[in-house]
């Protein structure tokens, strides 16, 4: 019974490692996988910008905080500033699928005053629908897919406060004809 016992802890143990690992990123900066649902719902990617997440260089920096899907269908975004960024002049912050150019989709943004409030994100040209996160293009994502860039851009003097959280919504490819693509490979928009 004594063995028994052992045996059934070790399993626990094991099990909840592999679902603590499973769940998590455990790089820097995180590169969590592309979410897949199977059933057709809204998915979204919710994440916390601090006036510390990066440190500008000439006054911007970028910082990856998720990854989309291949074409991921991008339908909408909201950011609630929590505390006000407080640089010497203007703070703002716009996100893409790429380090060099995060405003592919959601263009820049202020988070330098309204905290509390809860508004909508004006979706770049070519961030809405599938135009950034599929139709040919290269993959950008360590895991597949596109990774999600924040980019944030002050002038004055540096911030020593300041968060927002922000909320990408999109459909996935998951209606049958559309599917996952495999990492390194391109597909037509659908």
């Amino acid at each position: 019974m004594h063995t028994l016992r052992k045996i059934i802890y070790a399993f626990t143990l094991a099990a909840l490692a592999a679902f603590a690992t499973a769940t998590h990123a455990l790089t820097a900066p995180p590169t969590f996988p592309p979410r897949y649902f199977q059933t057709q719902q809204t998915h979204y990617v919710r994440f916390t910008v601090n006036f510390n997440s990066c440190v500008p260089v000439a006054g911007a920096c970028s910082f990856k905080i998720g990854a989309l899907p291949y074409n991921a269908f991008v339908v909408r975004g909201y950011q609630q500033i929590i505390a006000n960024f407080n640089s010497g002049t203007t703070d703002t912050v716009s996100l893409g699928v790429t380090a060099g150019n995060a405003n592919e989709l959601v263009a820049a943004q202020s988070v330098h005053t309204g905290a509390g409030a809860v508004t909508p994100l004006t979706l770049a040209a070519t961030g809405s629908g599938t135009q950034a996160t599929g139709a040919g293009a290269t993959q950008t994502g360590t895991n597949g897919g596109f990774d999600i860039w924040v980019k944030y851009a002050q002038t004055g003097s540096a911030p020593t406060t300041g968060q927002a959280v922000i909320v990408l919504e999109y459909f996935a490819p998951n209606d049958g004809a559309c599917g996952p693509v495999p990492n390194g490979t391109i597909a037509a928009a659908c």
